[in-house]
Parts: C-alpha cells; structure tokens; sequence
C-alpha cells in the first residue's frame, strides 16, 4: 500500500519507520495509535457540535437538525450540541 504524499499520517509512519526493533516498533504503534484515536474523537466531537450549533444558530429545531445530521433522533442532536 502507497502512502499518500499528502497524508496526514506521514510523519507518524517516517517514526516508526526509523525504529528498527519490530518489538520497539509495535510498542510505539499502539501508543501512537492510542493517541490519535482519542485525538480523532477530540475532533468529530467539536465538529459535531459546531456544526449542531450552526444550525441551532440558524433557528433549527432539534428535530430539524438530527434530520440533517444523518437522521439521528432530537435527543442525539441535542447532544451533539453539547459536544457530547
């Protein structure tokens, strides 16, 4: 698999190339993935509530704003509004 010279994992991939033990280097994968999965979830939810509220600011309702966010139920709208 090509990386993309574009990719935002590219640097992450250059580090654990440089790292020559296969033990070392598959502990330090775990710990980088760790990070950037908590990192990725950090960032879906201040999306989601940006968006959400965007909406809101736009006189959405709730139920208005769950149709446009992927059909999901007021109760989950609201939510993503409180970056939940």
């Amino acid at each position: 698999m090509a990386d993309s010279p574009d990719s935002p994992f590219t640097r992450y991939d250059e580090q654990l190339r440089a790292i020559g033990d296969l033990d070392e280097r598959w502990a330090k994968y775990l710990e980088l993935a760790e990070h950037l999965d908590a990192e990725l979830e950090l960032w879906r939810r201040r999306q989601r509530q940006e968006i959400a509220m965007g909406y809101r600011g736009e006189g959405k309702t709730w139920k208005e704003i769950g149709k446009a966010m992927g059909d999901v139920s007021f109760q989950r709208a609201f939510q993503y509004g409180k970056g939940v």
